[in-house]
C-alpha cells in the first residue's frame, strides 16, 4: 500500500539535535519554586518558531528523575510555559496535549467568555512532555548520511521492514536506550505529578487532550488524593490493547471519510458523492492517477498518491476544516492545486514529532514477539479496517518499528481502578470521533462513575476552544466548581 511510503519518508527525515543540555544528577522537587521568566527573553526566544509569544507568557524548567524507579540516578528537564491569571489566583490550570510526542507549551485558549472566567482565576500551564520539543533530553532518530537509504518500492517487504530496523536502532544510537526506555506514558504520569509539586498545587486541575487523556486516566488511577479536577477530551480507552485501538480507529476514519464525502456532495464542494462505493471508487481513481504521474504545480511542487493520503487523515477529524480538505481535493483533481494546497499537504507532515511518537509508543506497547506470522496478520488487519486509503491494495504488510523494539512494553491494558478518595472527573466526546471513537468515552465514563459531555457532531477534542459555547460552560463550571453534582449533558 503506497500510504507506507509516508511512514517512511517521515522516519528518515533530519532532527533537531539531540541533547539541548546534557543530563544532570537528580534533586528533589521543591513545592511552587519554578523559576519563572518572561517568555520573550533571549533565552526562551527559540521556543517560539511560529512568532513571538504573547507578552505576558512566563517560561520555566522543572527537573524530573529520568527513571522514578532510581531516584538518584539523572533527570530530564520539563519546559513549561505559565498564562497568568487575570484576577485573583485561586491555582493553575494544566494543559496536557494531544500526542504521544506532541509538544503542550503555550497551550490555545479561547478568548470567549468561558475560557475567560476560568482564566480570570487560575494560570494556564503548558509544558512539553519529557523527549519532546523544548524539554530535554530530546529524542531522536536521526539517520545519518551513511545510514540513509533509498525509499524501498511498497512491494518490497524485506527492504520496508529493514527501513524500521534501521529507524529503531537509530532511535537507540541517538538517544541512547537508558533513555529510551524512560520516555514511556508511565515515566509521563509521575511528571504530572512532579510538576503539580513544583506549581505548589495540593491538588491537580488539568485538562488534557486524545492521548493527553491517557496520561490523565493513569493519574487518577495512581494519585486518586492529589486530584481536584480532570477534564478528558477525546478519550483513549486505557481498556484496550494497541491492536484493539488502531483496530477501531482505522473503522473510525473509514465512517469519518463516507460523512464527509456525504458532506462533499451536499455542499457541492468535492468530486465524492453519498453512495459509499461510488465515493471510494473516485477517490481510488485521484490516487492512481497520482501515482502513476505525480502532479507538478507551478510552484514546482510534486503531489503524489501518499500526499493525498496524509493531507486527508490529518483534517478528517476536524469538522470545522472540511471545507479546507474538499477545496484541496478538488483542487487536486482538477490539476489546479495551489500554494495553499502544497501549504496543507506540508502540515500534515510531522518530522518533528514523529521520532517522539515512535519512542513513545513503543516504549509503552512493545510486544517483543518472534512469531512474525501471527504479526504480519495483524498488520494486515490493521491496514485494511479502512478501505479509502487502500488503493494498492498487497498480499503481505510489513511489519512496524514497534515490531522490532528490543524492549518490552511497559503498558498493561485494564478497567479503571477507582479509588473511594477519586473525586469525579470529567469525560468530553463527539459522536463521530475517528482518532478515539465515541464507544471509548462511554466505557471510561462509566468506569470512572463520572460524567460524560458528549457533543453530537464530527470531531476530535474542541473543550476551551471556543467551537462549541455548550460544551466549554460546561468545562468551566467544573473546573471552578468540581464537587458539585453533575450528570451526562448533549451538546449541539
Amino acid at each position: 500500500m503506497s500510504a507506507f511510503r509516508v511512514l517512511f519518508l517521515l522516519a528518515v527525515a533530519v532532527q533537531m539535535p539531540v541533547y539541548a543540555k546534557p543530563l544532570v544528577k537528580t534533586s528533589a522537587v521543591t513545592e511552587g519554586t519554578i523559576h519563572w521568566q518572561p517568555c520573550h527573553s533571549a533565552a526562551f526566544q527559540h521556543w517560539f518558531t511560529d512568532g513571538p509569544p504573547p507578552p505576558e507568557l512566563q517560561c520555566g524548567y522543572v527537573e524530573a528523575p529520568l527513571n522514578y524507579h532510581q531516584r538518584a540516578a539523572l533527570t530530564v528537564r520539563l519546559a513549561l510555559t505559565r498564562l497568568p491569571a487575570l484576577g485573583g489566583k485561586k491555582g493553575s490550570v494544566v494543559m496536557i496535549a494531544d500526542g504521544p510526542g506532541q509538544p503542550g507549551i503555550n497551550p490555545p485558549i479561547s478568548e470567549q467568555s468561558a475560557a475567560l472566567k476560568l482564566h480570570k482565576y487560575y494560570d494556564i500551564i503548558g509544558y512539553d512532555p519529557r523527549g519532546v520539543g523544548q524539554s530535554t533530553p530530546k529524542i531522536s532518530c536521526r539517520l545519518t548520511e551513511s545510514e540513509e537509504a533509498p525509499l524501498p518500492d511498497e512491494n518490497d517487504i524485506p527492504g520496508l521492514e529493514q527501513q524500521q530496523r534501521n529507524l529503531v536502532a537509530a532511535c537507540i544510537k541517538q538517544t541512547s536506550g537508558d533513555v529510551v526506555q524512560q520516555m514511556g506514558t508511565q515515566a509521563a504520569v509521575h511528571d504530572l505529578d512532579t510538576i503539580r509539586q513544583a506549581l505548589g498545587e495540593p491538588a491537580l486541575t488539568a485538562v488534557a487532550y486524545s492521548y493527553g487523556t491517557k496520561v490523565a486516566a493513569l493519574y487518577a488511577e495512581r494519585f486518586p488524593k492529589k486530584t481536584r479536577a480532570l477534564v478528558l477530551d477525546g478519550v483513549v480507552d486505557i481498556s484496550q490493547d494497541d491492536f484493539t485501538q488502531r483496530i477501531n480507529q482505522e473503522r473510525g476514519f473509514q465512517q469519518s471519510f463516507l460523512r464527509f464525502a456525504d458532506y462533499c456532495e451536499k455542499t457541492a464542494s468535492c468530486m465524492l458523492t453519498s453512495e459509499p462505493n461510488r465515493a471510494i471508487q473516485l477517490y481510488h481513481a485521484l490516487l492512481h492517477k497520482l501515482h502513476d504521474a505525480p502532479l507538478v504545480t507551478q510552484s514546482g511542487y510534486e503531489i503524489s498518491a501518499d500526499d493525498v493520503i496524509t493531507l486527508t487523515r490529518s483534517l478528517l477529524p476536524w469538522h470545522e476544516r472540511w471545507p479546507e480538505l474538499a477545496a484541496a481535493l478538488r483542487k487536486i483533481d482538477a490539476g489546479t492545486a495551489d500554494d495553499k494546497v502544497t501549504d496543507l499537504i506540508d502540515a500534515g507532515y510531522t518530522p518533528n514529532t514523529d521520532d517522539a511518537q515512535t519512542v513513545i509508543a513503543c516504549t509503552d506497547v512493545a510486544r517483543l514477539s518472534k512469531d512474525w506470522l501471527m504479526l504480519r496478520r495483524a498488520r494486515q488487519q490493521i491496514n485494511t479496517a479502512a478501505s479509502f486509503p487502500n488503493y494498492l491494495p498487497l498480499h503481505e504488510y510489513p511489519l512496524e518499528a514497534c515490531d522490532f523494539w528490543p524492549y518490552p512494553g511497559q503498558d498493561k491494558p485494564h478497567t479503571p481502578v477507582v479509588s473511594p478518595l477519586l473525586p469525579p472527573l470529567l469525560f468530553i466526546a463527539q459522536h463521530y470521533d475517528p482518532l478515539t471513537p465515541y464507544h471509548n468515552a462511554l466505557a471510561m465514563s462509566a468506569g470512572f462513575k463520572s460524567p460524560l459531555i458528549t457533543r453530537e457532531g464530527d470531531g476530535h477534542t474542541l473543550a476551551l476552544t471556543g467551537t462549541n459555547s455548550c460544551v466549554d460552560e460546561a468545562v468551566v463550571d467544573y473546573l471552578l466548581m468540581p464537587k458539585k453534582v453533575r450528570h451526562d449533558k448533549s451538546c449541539r
